[in-house]
């Protein structure tokens, strides 16, 4: 017989995931509740308040303005609930973590720019707010909106020491200057 429960225990979805990878890492004293949609973790928002005072955030709208990552650590309730049905619901408050320069993360939203066919250690990327995924670029012909992108971000893995996180590829992106 089947049952709502055991249905929604067998759903699963495909947000991103990542790992943060620097040892050093500035987060916005008291994070920034989610505002408008939800948020998956590991791409990049901005922030602002809300009426109340409050810090907000929501997703980056423009690669012109300044990102923060959004990592909120997951917490399962089962060992069965996959990474990949996490993500940061209106409403939530969430890990804001600063881009300083240096600062590694991996991340599974990403996507290969027009001509890449394979990722490259030195390769670059800069942030899509349209797919909401990091775009990977061979920097001798990088995407049209990188050059005006304020959070640039230098590929440190490549396609031969790709790691997996939960089956998902995650690229390691390191902040740029």
């Amino acid at each position: 017989m089947a049952s709502e429960f055991l249905k929604a225990c067998g759903n699963t979805y495909d947000h991103a995931v990542g790992n943060i990878s620097s040892w050093n890492v500035r987060t916005l004293a008291d994070g920034a509740i989610v505002d408008l949609a939800d948020i998956d973790n590991f791409t990049l928002v901005e922030l602002g308040f809300n009426g109340e005072g409050e810090r907000i955030c929501k997703q980056l709208s423009d690669a012109k303005k300044k990102g923060y990552l959004i990592a909120a650590p997951e917490r399962r309730y089962t060992n069965a609930e996959p990474m990949v049905n996490f993500y940061n619901a209106v409403g939530e408050r969430a890990r804001i973590i600063f881009l300083d320069e240096g600062f590694h993360f991996e991340s599974s939203a990403y996507l290969l720019n027009t001509g890449v066919t394979e990722i490259k250690n030195g390769y670059v990327a800069h942030f899509d707010p349209a797919t909401k995924k990091f775009i990977i670029s061979n920097p001798a012909s990088a995407h049209t909106d990188y050059a005006t992108a304020v959070d640039k971000f230098l590929v440190v893995s490549s396609e031969s020491d790709l790691e997996y996180l939960c089956g998902k590829p995650v690229v390691k992106f390191e902040k740029m200057a």
